[in-house]
């Protein structure tokens, strides 16, 4: 398995970053990513704060 610096430093067991894509990146795909030893990123671009709050609090 590759190992890097950066999924070192962030604690990730397998170096795999999720993209933020705009309208599938949600809190459900990222906690799934994360979850699974990744790095899951919620898309932020179609959102406005509130709504980009309450996917963070998901």
């Amino acid at each position: 398995m590759i190992s890097t610096v950066i999924d070192q430093s962030l604690g990730l067991e397998f170096p795999i970053f999720q993209g933020g894509m705009a309208w599938v990146a949600d809190a459900s795909l990222a906690a799934g990513v994360s979850n699974a030893g990744g790095l899951g990123i919620i898309a932020a671009m179609n959102s406005n704060g509130e709504q980009l709050r309450e996917e963070i609090r998901k």
